[in-house]
């Protein structure tokens, strides 16, 4: 790996930023491939990004004349550039780039100075470059830094293709102290979002309203609050609601997983079973569904075991084997299995074939490759969504007071409905609901954070609210 080049101090103005060289390989100069793709594409077409990979990555390095500077601030690469050997006297510039979230800062002329510094460095006497005909922002970077265009400045850059540029760099690195100045003279702007600064203003002035209406509104009763958030009745409530919302989640979850793996099946009959239950479940809301399992009994009074379409051997009352917790568990159970085969399904779905191509023809056997390989990484696509399916489910438990069952919203409305203090109730039942999804939150942030592993995006350690 190419050593990082350490700058004399009158290059760090401003101090944040550095400049390092790096191979083509350096995790650090993944955004400038990926943004030059995509604006090449973007201007020339979808095959235009072919461009990067027309030189090997060889092309950039020391050894065969090459080099590949980024500059960082504050450690992330905001621009960056590279040179291969032309001839033995020229150096041909190429990937001039800065990040699409700092353009019109100088990062650009401050990358090109640095990319004819080195090349100066190394014995070069002149740097060529050829630019897009439909990238006015580059043709007008090398004129404003006294590159000598080759080609018609009048003709229309449609009819004459890419831009040829050419500059000399003999008198320019005759004296490297000056060379230096010249560095540190370049004024790199930072980076300016007024529209960001005032809504964040707007925000806070916000916020501070709301903040100030809670604590001098008398309606809030903080007093009843108080009394009652912690209270025996309220607490027993959180662990119901909690029971619920962990009991079908499980059994939601492996459901669904199953249901999955069947919408993925070769099989049309298990695909069509699959399909069939996501769009019923999906489609019919979660409160007609318990209700409709609260009232089962109406429907089959007897449930029993025996040969389909022949004798019944055991039997048992349907309101006796299936009472109201079980009518809650079964009903939130079966809506989330269909909203969890279609996360499951998209996780599996987000793993690249090719592995399962490359474990199938080193023999691995079918439910490994599932266990080990698919899996494993569906999850980071998995996590995200199952993570606010989960909390969606615990705020949708409160839909089961239509069932009487004792969780937190009905306890809280039994509560007012005898007392009368709605509004301090209420704040009593929010105040949980919060604390509870907060603490998710951070589970999920930590879980996401191993599963992610080793990925390019992997989330950042700094704050779990990122």
């Amino acid at each position: 790996m190419t050593s990082v080049a350490q700058p004399p101090p009158s290059r760090l103005k401003p101090p944040e930023l550095t400049v390092v060289q790096a191979p083509v390989s350096d995790p650090r100069v993944r955004p400038l491939l990926r943004e030059l793709g995509e604006e090449y594409s973007a201007r020339y077409g979808k095959d235009a990004h072919a461009e990067l990979a027309r030189y090997p990555d060889e092309e950039f390095t020391t050894e065969r004349g090459g080099v590949l500077l980024l500059l960082l601030e504050h450690g992330e690469p905001v621009a960056g550039g590279a040179f291969r050997r032309y001839d033995e006297n020229t150096a041909e510039l190429k990937r001039i780039w800065t990040h699409s979230g700092h353009r019109r800062r100088g990062l650009a002329r401050r990358v090109v100075a640095e990319l004819e510094r080195e090349a100066g460095a190394r014995g070069y006497q002149r740097i060529y470059l050829t630019t897009g005909p439909r990238q006015p922002e580059a043709r007008g970077l090398y004129l404003a830094t006294g590159y000598t265009p080759l080609f018609d400045t009048e003709a229309d850059p449609e009819t004459i293709g890419p831009l040829p540029f050419e500059k000399r760099l003999t008198d320019r690195h005759e004296n490297h102290d000056a060379d230096h100045d010249d560095l540190a003279s370049l004024k790199v702007v930072p980076t300016r979002h007024y529209a960001r600064w005032a809504a964040a203003l707007a925000v806070l002035v916000l916020t501070a309203q709301f903040l100030h209406g809670l604590v001098t509104n008398p309606v809030w009763q903080w007093r009843v609050f108080g009394e009652y958030v912690l209270s025996e009745t309220i607490v027993t409530a959180v662990g119901v609601t909690l029971q619920l919302t962990a009991y079908s989640m499980l059994l939601g979850f492996v459901l669904g997983t199953v249901l999955a793996f069947m919408r993925l099946s070769a099989s049309p009959v298990l695909r069509t079973v699959a399909w069939t239950y996501v769009w019923i479940f999906r489609s019919i809301p979660m409160i007609v569904q318990l209700v409709f399992w609260f009232n089962l009994g109406a429907l089959y009074r007897q449930l029993g075991i025996g040969i389909p379409f022949g004798p019944v051997f055991w039997s048992v009352s349907s309101n006796d084997l299936i009472g109201t917790i079980g009518a809650a568990l079964i009903g939130l159970t079966l809506h989330q299995a269909a909203y969890c085969a279609e996360i499951v399904r998209g996780g599996v779905l987000s793993v690249d074939r090719g592995q399962l191509e490359a474990a199938a023809a080193l023999g691995i056997p079918r439910l490994q490759q599932i266990r080990r390989i698919v899996l494993p990484q569906a999850m980071r696509a998995i996590l995200p969504t199952a993570g606010s399916e989960i909390i969606s489910l615990l705020k949708g438990t409160s839909v089961v007071y239509v069932m009487a069952i004792g969780e937190l919203f009905y306890q809280v409305k039994v509560i007012y409905g005898r007392n009368g203090m709605v509004i301090p109730l209420l704040m009593v039942a929010t105040a949980w609901y919060v604390f509870l999804t907060s603490v998710l939150s951070v589970a999920q942030y930590y879980v996401e954070r191993h599963f992610a592993r080793g990925a390019e995006r992997t989330p950042g350690r700094r704050s779990w609210v990122r």
